[in-house]
């Protein structure tokens, strides 16, 4: 590899994902703020056809159906399933507990993308993967981190070689995040690894392979009693091919300074910096921002073709339809791999409550 790629080099990196040939229409089960935020407006943006949605609370639908000229609100979920059939999409954009209950609904040879976390823990994901199997739906998680412009960026960079071996992977927040936004979210007995975290590991293991163990603490705020948890510091156990950390605090909350969202992916050859623009304010984003160096390089800005949100969504349903349509290979969020990252989710939990060693006092 030759060094000082220029910026031209950088700008050539993989940041989208290619459009189905024939897109198929969309149902949409739920009408949450994340439907409202992330799906509808990244459909849009690309020309993916929505012809339908439902929610258990219908004055919801329809407001949303009116914002983004969704033709069809159907009354029941029966109703979505008969008006869809096999050949749509089923978009469920359900919290965790209401995913196993609508997939045994879905018709047989169906596909669908099914919204992360996969069901309320490792039991409930398996469960649901194996209802997915009896009726042959394919079926892909939304983890759609691993779609964003810039962690495609840096996979393909990583790809390429012009990283290097990926020795340090190190994910920081210190961030507010109004999870007042979800009302489900104070009823769950684990909120930040299976609901944000869950993203982390999902991308690294796209990144890195699977980790040897994980160790991991999670933790409560006292600002806000009716979270289980808030806050997380997260190892996953590469050996010693990488060392990698997380650590994320949700509950900063003394302004603008010192707020913290990045990413650094740190090779024997090159490096990748991140900052998360959109965990900077949740409320009011701003743009993502991507850095690279190589060997003999500067540091340099590689500009970005699009945001988390709601590029990426856009993407991981592409990759779904076009999957279906065997114009992909590879499923990239398929559940059958998504069930690796509940897995992690799972032991990342029980790490956190078996606790460290207790030191030995002389």
């Amino acid at each position: 590899m030759q060094s000082g790629l220029s910026n031209a080099s950088f700008a050539d990196l993989r940041q989208s994902w290619p459009m189905p040939s024939r897109p198929r229409p969309i149902t949409i089960i739920g009408a949450g703020g994340i439907v409202r935020d992330g799906h509808l407006p990244a459909y849009r943006k690309i020309g993916l056809p929505v012809a339908g949605i439902y929610d258990i609370d219908t004055a919801r639908a329809r407001s949303v159906a009116d914002d983004f000229g969704v033709p069809i609100v159907h009354e029941s979920l029966e109703a979505a399933v008969a008006s869809t059939g096999t050949n749509g999409i089923f978009d469920l954009a359900l919290p965790p507990k209401a995913i196993l209950e609508t997939v045994e609904r879905l018709p047989s040879g169906g596909v669908a993308l099914v919204q992360k976390p996969l069901g309320t823990g490792l039991p409930a994901a398996r469960q649901i993967i194996k209802a997915i199997d009896a009726r042959r739906i394919t079926a892909a998680t939304n983890f759609q981190l691993r779609f964003t412009p810039s962690m495609l960026a840096i996979r393909d960079a990583a790809r390429r070689g012009m990283l290097g071996d990926i020795v340090e992977v190190e994910v920081r927040l210190a961030v507010y995040m109004p999870w007042e936004l979800w009302s489900f979210i104070p009823h769950l007995d684990a909120v930040e690894i299976p609901l944000h975290s869950v993203h982390y590991i999902d991308w690294i293991r796209s990144l890195l392979g699977e980790p040897v163990s994980v160790y991991a603490k999670t933790v409560q705020h006292p600002r806000y009693p009716m979270l289980k948890d808030a806050r997380s510091s997260i190892i996953l156990d590469y050996g010693d091919k990488a060392r990698c950390c997380l650590s994320l605090n949700h509950t900063y909350n003394y302004g603008p300074e010192h707020v913290e969202a990045t990413i650094r992916v740190e090779g024997t050859k090159g490096c990748a910096h991140l900052t998360l623009g959109y965990l900077v304010d949740y409320v009011n984003p701003v743009p993502e921002m991507l850095e690279m160096v190589v060997e003999g390089g500067a540091w340099t800005q590689v500009p970005l073709v699009g945001e988390r949100v709601p590029d990426a969504f856009g993407a991981v349903m592409s990759n779904l339809q076009r999957f279906a349509a065997g114009e992909d290979d590879v499923l990239d969020t398929d559940v059958h791999d998504s069930i690796k990252t509940m897995a992690l989710v799972d032991a990342a939990l029980r790490s956190s409550r078996l606790g460290g060693v207790v030191p030995e006092m002389a």
